[in-house]
């Protein structure tokens, strides 16, 4: 009787952090002591890594700064910017981003030639900093048919935020991969989670234009202005 019991706290307890799993953005400085903004609001004194939790799924502005730690009653110094980014979170697990100061430095927008740019050389060894790396054609249509292939949404939604991570896409390419879905709602979705990737945003029209509603095709438009003042 006693084994069952120590055997049912077990399980009860391991239940009970499997329903309290921490969800957020987790944001690493490396050695570089950073300052970080969600929305324009500061989240955290100066540290190295900053956790924001339990955000809901959504798009969020993401901006890091360098800093130096302070002492008690020192006045927090804002430095140089080292990141800001549109950032989309699906409201699953952890998704991480790594700032290691000047040299990892993320370009400010993908489509502002000037803002940011990537230089040789700079930050190469992390994987995911630098926007030009739009996935070649080949790739793409590899990556279309795994997207095909997957018959869930929550396991296509995945895939693509992995793509999203290493490679920039066109106008075109979003539009093939929203054909993947009849409804305006699942296409909007994967509109917005590409739009900050899309590397020739004058065309991006062209891919609001399919939508089946004109109050879908107004959404997006709203949404492609908000992006443009962030």
């Amino acid at each position: 009787m006693r084994k069952i019991i120590i055997s049912f706290c077990i399980l009860f307890a391991a239940l009970s952090l499997k329903a309290q799993s921490v969800k957020g953005i987790r944001i690493d400085g490396g050695n570089t002591p950073i300052l970080v903004y969600l929305g324009g609001n500061q989240i955290c004194l100066p540290t190295t890594t900053c956790f924001i939790a339990n955000l809901n799924p959504g798009h969020y502005t993401v901006e890091v700064f360098a800093t130096r730690f302070t002492r008690p009653g020192e006045r927090v110094w804002k430095g140089e910017k080292l990141y800001k980014d549109y950032v989309y979170f699906d409201g699953r697990g952890v998704k991480e981003i790594w700032v290691d100061g000047r040299d990892n430095m993320h370009p400010e927008r993908p489509d502002r030639p000037g803002q940011g740019e990537h230089r040789p050389g700079q930050g190469e060894h992390r994987p995911g900093y630098g926007y030009n790396r739009v996935m070649n054609d080949q790739l793409f249509q590899t990556f279309y048919n795994e997207m095909k292939k997957e018959p869930f949404k929550d396991d296509r939604i995945k895939l693509l935020n992995a793509a999203l991570a290493g490679s920039d896409f066109t106008s075109a390419q979003c539009l093939q991969l929203t054909k993947l879905y009849t409804f305006d709602d699942d296409r909007m979705e994967i509109m917005k989670m590409m739009y900050p990737r899309i590397v020739d945003k004058e065309a991006f029209l062209l891919v609001i234009n399919t939508l089946t509603f004109s109050s879908s095709k107004e959404k997006m438009k709203d949404f492609v202005i908000e992006y443009g003042r962030r």
